[in-house]
Order: C-alpha cells, then sequence, then structure tokens
C-alpha cells in the first residue's frame, strides 16, 4: 500500500512538473505598449491635437449631410500609413459614394493642416 502511495505521489508531481514545463514554453500574450509608438506618430498625434484635426474632420462630415459618432480612430505607422476611422449613424449600408465624398473631405482637410493623407475607413454603427 505504501508504494502505491509513493507512485501516485511522484505521479502527481511529475503532472505538475510537466504542466509548469508547458505553461512556460506556450507564447504569452504581450500588451500593447504606447512605448512602441514611433516619432512620426508621435509628432503626428500632437499636430492633430494642436489643429483640433478630429474637430474640423467632425463638422465638415456634418456639413456634408452625415451624422458621424463623436469619436474618429487613427491608426498611424508613417506617412505612408495611416488610417481615420469614422463611424456613421445614419444609413442602413455604406456606398461607394459615401466613402469617396468622406474621403474627399478627410483628403481636403489633411492638406489644409499639412498632413499627409489618410487611408479613410468607414463604418456603420449598428442600432441598438
Amino acid at each position: 500500500m505504501k508504494s502505491v502511495l509513493q507512485f501516485f505521489f511522484l505521479f502527481m508531481c511529475l503532472l505538475v512538473v510537466i504542466s509548469l514545463w508547458m505553461v512556460q514554453r506556450e507564447p504569452s500574450a504581450i500588451a500593447p505598449s504606447t512605448e512602441r509608438a514611433t516619432p512620426y506618430a508621435e509628432e503626428l498625434g500632437e499636430k492633430l491635437q494642436a489643429t483640433n484635426f478630429t474637430k474640423q474632420v467632425l463638422q465638415a462630415i456634418r456639413a456634408a449631410g452625415y451624422s458621424p459618432d463623436s469619436t474618429v480612430g487613427y491608426l498611424i505607422d508613417s506617412p505612408a500609413h495611416q488610417v481615420i476611422t469614422i463611424q456613421l449613424h445614419d444609413g442602413e449600408e455604406i456606398d461607394v459614394s459615401t466613402e469617396s465624398e468622406i474621403q474627399s473631405i478627410i483628403d481636403e482637410l489633411a492638406e489644409k493642416n499639412n498632413l499627409h493623407l489618410f487611408m479613410v475607413n468607414v463604418q456603420l454603427l449598428e442600432h441598438e
């Protein structure tokens, strides 16, 4: 009986050791860090704030007859890859003409504020 208990104890220890080893081998999820922001992204962020670019965007889109959400999303990797996301409240679907018109508005505002052009991502907010 004593040898059965010893065997069981050794087996459990072995399971714990193998489990710990497997957990350490798995890649851990790394949370995004603001420390990795590129100098360009930081400079652009400061310029967006200084020029009130988001406010200008929202006002221009509203003036064109759309109902944007009050938030605008930015994804900045480099001057060649900067994305702006606009969410609209109205409409059944977003067609090509809507995207094109909003892209033109953003392009005009970017040029006016001496910014590189953005790729525009237009999304429709779902009705609750």
